[in-house]
């Protein structure tokens, strides 16, 4: 009976490269299992321009080793153990799966079958080696990603307003009055994330992914787009792990590549460092959906659907003040819940009910003032670190020593000639910037030490301050800034008061 083989690879998607092509490879394994008598040709599975760090996005890969396990063939040929895998964990967890039901795997170039476990040493070594150079590959590959956004070559292809040609920014300009006119909303009229966004999707605004929904988070994320005042910003993603192949942002663990008037600006400079300085006086910070204008901004959820309240006000009807409500944002966009699915049922609430709410749950905690307050200021004692200061600053001032240290053993080297003065150069410039890190650290430990000696008077402030707050009986915008977490709204008679430090 004959055997019946078949054959992985992993091909070029570049026309150029012949000698990779499917064509090519097809021909080589039907002739290389053709000139074996005993062999039965299994049609091979390919992959084309995929990594081979990982297997998890390799669907061919993925099929043949279920179709193993189903008894479809008894042996895979590939060229080498490069081609299977350059991640040696995958390489030798799949070798043990498929040996373990008698289908072997054989490595053409380095004359190893799986099956043979004397070879097994062997392949580990392989394996190990074509992992390291999997790794030299992305080494190069990102060194050369970074020296050609130092050039101002664009990495990726979706910006709304402009379009990439030849790893350039070019202005479009359909699109770009698009852009225009969420910042003309936002810094002139003065409009909220989530209104902008409401308009768009009215007037069928598509966005630079092509979706028609827009919410306050994409809205924010062009008017803080430096693009569009001609910079370009780069590595805002970084590949941790060349074997995972997964993006984390980046918060400054890799050096971004930054070009000013890098392309043509949409928006120019003055407008857009406006827009900044408007989004910060809104209280817009990283991640979050709300203004900070009312004290109750961003602390009221819906207990209906989760979604977050915003602020309306409307003109009483003998027109002499306003009315200031709050609103289910999901409501806000979809309107009740039979009418859309992502619409919500919930029920305007007037901002003058939830400041009583909210001095109603103070009155009704200050019964445990004396337990809140020193909870409260062990826990600022502690988040300013006072206890462990001295601890810390005698570890930093160590850690500095022994940067120092390194740096005397490296000039040593350079003068002995062991390593160039280049090298020596990058070592310091990496020496120097851990050192300066560490040199930030040991000021700020060296106030708070200093801070230590008055802990008692500081505690003392802090006692007092909270406990004004605490025992607050008339409604403060400030203590609701610094006392409520959150409130969620079922009704209008119906509440959930979340205060800091409380549970």
């Amino acid at each position: 009976m004959k055997k019946r083989v078949t054959a992985y690879c992993r091909v070029s998607t570049d026309k150029d490269d012949q000698l990779n092509s499917l064509e090519n490879q097809e021909r080589y394994f039907k002739e290389y299992i053709g000139a074996n008598p005993d062999w039965e040709y299994v049609p091979l599975y390919v992959d084309e321009g995929i990594s081979g760090t990982s297997t998890r996005k390799r669907m061919a890969f993925n099929k043949m080793i279920v179709d193993a396990k189903a008894g479809m063939f008894d042996m895979i040929l590939t060229k080498d153990v490069s081609r299977f895998a350059r991640n040696l964990e995958d390489t030798l967890r799949y070798v043990r799966e498929l040996r373990d039901i008698k289908v072997g795997i054989y490595f053409i170039a380095n004359n190893i079958d799986t099956l043979d476990r004397s070879q097994s040493f062997l392949l580990g070594f392989l394996g190990g080696i074509a992992e390291n150079e999997s790794e030299r590959i992305s080494q190069r590959v990102k060194w050369g990603q970074r020296r050609s956004m130092e050039r101002g070559v664009v990495f990726g292809n979706r910006c709304l307003g402009y379009m990439v040609k030849n790893g350039k920014l070019e202005v479009d300009p359909k699109n770009a009055a698009v852009v225009k006119g969420i910042f003309n909303a936002y810094l002139h009229e003065g409009k909220g994330l989530a209104a902008i966004g409401k308009e768009l999707e009215e007037q069928g605004a598509v966005t630079s992914a092509g979706g028609k929904r827009w919410d306050a988070t994409t809205v924010k994320r062009i008017l803080t787009n430096e693009k569009y005042c001609g910079d370009l910003k780069q590595m805002k993603t970084y590949t941790e792990d060349f074997l995972t192949q997964k993006s984390k942002i980046n918060k400054g663990e890799v050096d971004f590549v930054m070009i000013e008037n890098n392309h043509d600006a949409i928006i120019d400079r003055d407008t857009f460092d406006k827009v900044q300085l408007q989004i910060r006086s809104r209280g817009l910070k990283e991640g979050v959906r709300y203004s900070n204008r009312y004290a109750f901004s961003g602390r009221l959820s819906c207990g209906h659907c989760g979604a977050s309240l915003i602020s309306r006000t409307r003109l009483s009807k003998d027109k002499s003040r306003n009315i200031h409500r709050w609103q289910c944002s999901q409501y806000y966009k979809y309107g009740p819940k039979h009418k859309d699915e992502r619409g919500c049922e919930s029920e305007m609430i007037r901002n003058e009910i939830l400041e009583r709410v909210f001095c109603f749950a103070l009155s009704d905690i200050a019964q445990d003032k004396e337990a809140i307050v020193d909870e409260c200021v062990e826990l600022v004692i502690g988040t300013l670190g006072l206890d462990s200061a001295k601890d810390d600053h005698a570890e930093t001032q160590k850690e500095i020593n022994g940067i120092n240290k390194q740096l005397g053993r490296v000039i040593s080297l350079c003068i002995k000639g062991l390593i160039s003065e280049e090298e020596l150069e990058e070592q310091r410039k990496t020496l120097d910037r851990q050192k300066s890190a560490f040199g930030d650290k040991l000021l700020l430990l060296s106030k708070n030490m200093s801070m230590t000696s008055e802990r008692e008077v500081l505690r003392d402030r802090i006692k007092e301050r909270i406990g004004e707050i605490v025992c607050a009986e008339t409604f403060s915008e400030d203590v609701v800034k610094e006392m409520l977490d959150k409130i969620v709204v079922y009704g209008k008679d119906c509440f959930e008061v979340h205060v800091k430090g409380c549970v």
